[in-house]
């Protein structure tokens, strides 16, 4: 992903989004992502499963510059 000062413009201040709103993202995507993982390996859906990690890295990666 791009940083900001590359989407936004040099003189541009973006606000962070707060951690706590972060953490229940990713509270919540992991708790997803272990129901998923509960499943047989060959009935699991392996996309779903590849989207939800991606998820879970860009929101715990949001807000690095």
């Amino acid at each position: 992903m791009k940083n900001n000062s590359y989407l936004y413009g040099e003189d541009t201040e973006v606000p962070e989004i707060p951690q706590s709103i972060i953490d229940e993202r990713v509270d919540k995507l992991k708790a997803n992502l272990e129901k998923l993982l509960d499943h047989s390996y060959y009935t699991r859906d392996g996309l779903r499963i590849n989207a939800i990690i991606k998820a879970i890295k860009f929101w715990e990666t949001i807000n690095e510059k």
